[in-house]
């Protein structure tokens, strides 16, 4: 049952994330139709920026729920950083990413890139009031170190996204909007990495791990 649970979640919160846009899309075109003089400029803009925000979203969730098989394998984190920046294109939050390094990009694993993304939305999430989140990834002996960081005014870790970064968290406890925290943890914990949660400073909460290189 737990494993349905789960899988009932991930399509919840897909789902939620997607009903904006493409019911912005339904109804930009139910506008044009009842329009006689033409189509609005206002109208075509909004459709094509909730087309635009509706693909986007569904690439990020095919990689970061998916298998991750899409990523090019030369250059994964450079692709996940694109699918990542989809995410913060209202401006609300801004995405630090830092250019993947070519050391890094050749010793980088899909389960690397998928961590790395799912804790891009876990940092956005961490943001109510704005801010910025920080990604920076490099090379550590025969590890990935990925840090992700949310820096803004009151920032601080949702209590439903606490207890699923917690290695022990229950899947009955989990809420659509923490899946992604769940998924990211349990990408690190069964690499035999430890996932870190700090708050070095009333607007700063930080993740880092450690995941397996390519070998």
């Amino acid at each position: 049952m737990t494993e349905l649970q789960l899988a009932e979640l991930m399509a919840a919160r897909l789902c939620h994330d997607l009903v904006g846009p493409i019911g912005a899309v339904a109804n930009g075109i139910e506008l044009l139709g009842d329009g006689g003089a033409g189509p609005d400029p206002e109208v075509t803009g909004l459709i094509a920026l909730s087309a635009r925000q509706a693909t986007r979203r569904l690439q990020w969730f095919r990689v970061a729920f998916g298998s991750a098989s899409g990523l090019p394998s030369a250059a994964m984190f450079g692709e996940t950083r694109k699918l990542a920046s989809g995410l913060f294109e209202d401006g609300r939050v801004a995405l630090d990413w830092a250019d993947p390094d070519p050391a890094t990009e050749a010793i980088a694993t899909r389960e690397a890139a998928k961590f790395a993304l799912n804790m891009s939305l876990v940092a956005l999430e961490c943001l109510p009031r704005g801010g910025s989140v920080q990604v920076r990834i490099m090379p550590s002996r025969n590890s990935v170190k990925i840090s992700v960081a949310a820096i803004g005014a009151t920032a601080r870790v949702p209590d439903d996204m606490q207890q699923a970064l917690r290695p022990d968290a229950p899947i009955v406890e989990l809420t659509p909007k923490s899946v992604p925290a769940y998924l990211a943890a349990r990408l690190a914990y069964h690499a035999g990495s430890r996932l870190d949660v700090r708050m070095p400073a009333d607007d700063r909460v930080e993740f880092a791990a450690d995941l397996p290189a390519r070998s």
